[in-house]
């Protein structure tokens, strides 16, 4: 297992130090340069950090949280997410929450206003909040029971003006899709939970996952920005209804 690990990330350095030299950097904000900043010196995970910039929506996600107040990331992973918003807003105070340790370790910047914790998103208390986010974390739960006590958690503990935000993957467009379902099937598990293989992903449609939230007593506002992006990205704005 070691073995193929440190093969895939070989190619994977390759391709993307060859990719980016050719296309250039993805294009970011002075605050996202300035978090990725902060991960210099790592190693592939530095990369690793560019290429998440490269392939997922972060500063599209940023927009849409609060400016100030406090946050929650679920499933904050290296905490590259909530680094990120703490530094672009210092009357945010951001706090992630990860179960995998090793990737936890990578996660504390010394950023004054943002703080990690290990922890199980399905059994960890949420205090009262002003926005939850839920950055392409819904679909790696075990079940979709799981995914809607979380969701039960959240509606639970955010402030009246509070807003979830979630990230998702969605069946379209279908090539971005099976390149993101083959992408977490294999490729994930072995970089991050050294198994070879895991077929334990839980995606919903569009239409379900709007109607699921709409249960939840959510309004939701969709966006869809996955152009230009190789995954089937969308994004979810959810206020309680009053």
């Amino acid at each position: 297992m070691k073995t193929i690990k440190q093969f895939l990330l070989f190619l994977i350095e390759m391709f993307f130090n060859v990719y980016f030299n050719i296309f250039g950097k993805p294009k970011m904000s002075n605050d996202l340069k300035k978090t990725i900043d902060l991960y210099k010196g790592q190693g592939f995970s530095s990369l690793f950090k560019l290429i998440r910039v490269w392939d997922a929506p972060y500063q599209e996600i940023e927009k849409i949280v609060p400016k100030k107040g406090q946050i929650i990331d679920l499933g904050s992973g290296d905490g590259l997410m909530a680094n990120y918003l703490g530094l672009s807003s210092k009357s945010r105070k951001v706090f992630g929450i990860e179960l995998n340790k090793s990737r936890l370790v990578e996660s504390n910047k010394g950023l004054k206003n943002v703080k990690f914790k290990v922890g199980n998103i399905l059994k960890e208390k949420i205090e009262k909040v002003d926005a939850i986010l839920l950055i392409h974390v819904f679909h790696h739960l075990p079940s979709r029971e799981a995914q809607e006590g979380v969701l039960d958690a959240c509606k639970k503990n955010l402030n009246p003006n509070g807003k979830l935000v979630v990230a998702e993957i969605i069946q379209k467009p279908l090539l971005k899709y099976i390149f993101t379902y083959i992408t977490d099937v294999l490729i994930l598990p072995i970089i991050f939970n050294n198994k070879l293989i895991d077929t334990n992903v839980n995606y919903r449609s569009d239409s379900e996952w709007k109607k699921l939230f709409k249960s939840y007593g959510f309004k939701v506002k969709t966006t869809y920005p996955h152009k230009g992006r190789p995954f089937s990205h969308v994004l979810y704005e959810c206020l309680p209804l009053k």
